[in-house]
């Protein structure tokens, strides 16, 4: 039998153990230890939560075949540094989904050669270091079904009006993106700026940026509608932008 002693050690333990365990990591680790130390801008999409949300019903026939090819794929992660990526598909399937190379069981990674071969070597990609991303990424996972979160001297690979959102992006430390899927769309961005000053001067460009598309769009009253809806807030060094919008409505004001 064993004593009083042992019994309440092995009592405490426990309750150690049980007090430091939480819910388990929103980006699994499988594809956390893979994510390039040289990556500016990261990226994922809860595909579980894509597809139980109205928003396939919305999607254009090219984009709905893609997620169609992915059905065995419950999450993705893609990663870029501007001119390299990496986009890694975990999920219950035995085979990598089209133009990928299977890492493993239900592991899968597609891209830029250099960095799928680093892919296939996790330990080694430990050794070079994590990504300083992560951390502002896990959150965002934990909330969001589709998230990005980009360093501000990242470039994403916009042109025509989109090089606007890179100016803006790149007045920042870095920025965030969160979009959870219910009976609606809610879309939030996050601009981290060095400081209360240029936080005040990001707000105020895009807020003209904003005035001006909406202006420039009213032939289109949807997209225009959405635009004037968008609310734009400020504290400290963060500005904050915030849209809900239903998905017929994203539908109709990007015409898909």
């Amino acid at each position: 039998m064993p004593s009083a002693r042992t019994t309440v050690l092995v009592a405490l333990a426990a309750l150690g153990i049980s007090c430091h365990s939480g819910p388990p990591p929103a980006i699994h680790p499988s594809l956390a230890a893979r994510v390039p130390r040289d990556a500016v801008i990261l990226a994922g999409v809860n595909l579980t939560g894509v597809r139980a949300s109205p928003l396939p019903q919305q999607l254009p026939p090219a984009a709905l075949g893609f997620l169609e090819s992915l059905s065995a794929a419950d999450s993705v992660l893609a990663a870029s540094d501007g001119a390299r990526y990496l986009v890694l598909t975990r999920g219950s399937f035995r085979q990598a989904p089209s133009g990928a190379t299977l890492l493993g069981p239900g592991l899968a990674a597609a891209g830029s050669p250099d960095w799928v071969r680093a892919a296939a070597s996790p330990q080694r990609q430990e050794n070079a270091g994590v990504n300083a991303l992560l951390d502002r990424a896990e959150p965002l996972a934990a909330a969001g079904d589709i998230w990005m979160v980009a360093a501000g001297n990242a470039t994403l690979p916009l042109t025509g009006n989109g090089e606007n959102l890179n100016r803006l992006l790149h007045s920042t430390e870095y920025t965030t993106l969160s979009i959870r899927l219910t009976g609606q769309i809610a879309i939030e961005v996050v601009g981290m700026c060095s400081g209360p000053e240029a936080a005040r001067h990001l707000e105020e460009t895009a807020r003209a940026f904003i005035t001006l598309g909406a202006a420039g769009s009213a032939r289109q009253p949807a997209l225009s509608g959405l635009l004037r809806r968008i609310r734009l807030t400020r504290e400290d060094r963060a500005v904050h932008l915030t849209l809900v919008a239903q998905a017929a409505e994203v539908k109709t004001a990007f015409g898909f």
